[in-house]
């Protein structure tokens, strides 16, 4: 049986706890990686359109002008402009 519990944060569906993350994650407007800061690209900049004026992401739910949750298959790197997640790119934690 499924406990989980669900709850409307910014006018969408998510699981409880995970408006924590995207809370977390506007406080990280950069990066460090290779050991210069790069600003983030918010949601709704990146260079795909993700119909963000229309929808929040479809993997962190965050909506359009907010940074997405760490580890979202959505970010694109601000180095790059590969998808952060899988590029090649050094972050420092």
């Amino acid at each position: 049986m499924n406990d989980r519990k669900f709850l409307i944060y910014q006018g969408h569906r998510m699981v409880e706890g995970w408006p924590d993350k995207i809370i977390e994650a506007q406080k990280q407007p950069y990066y460090l990686i290779n050991g210069e800061k790069y600003k983030r690209i918010p949601y709704g900049s990146e260079n795909d359109d993700w119909e963000a004026d229309k929808y929040p992401c479809h993997d962190c739910r965050i909506i359009k002008g907010q940074y997405h949750v760490k580890g979202c298959d959505v970010e694109q790197c601000p180095l790059c402009g590969k998808q952060a997640l899988s590029c090649n790119c050094e972050f420092d934690l």
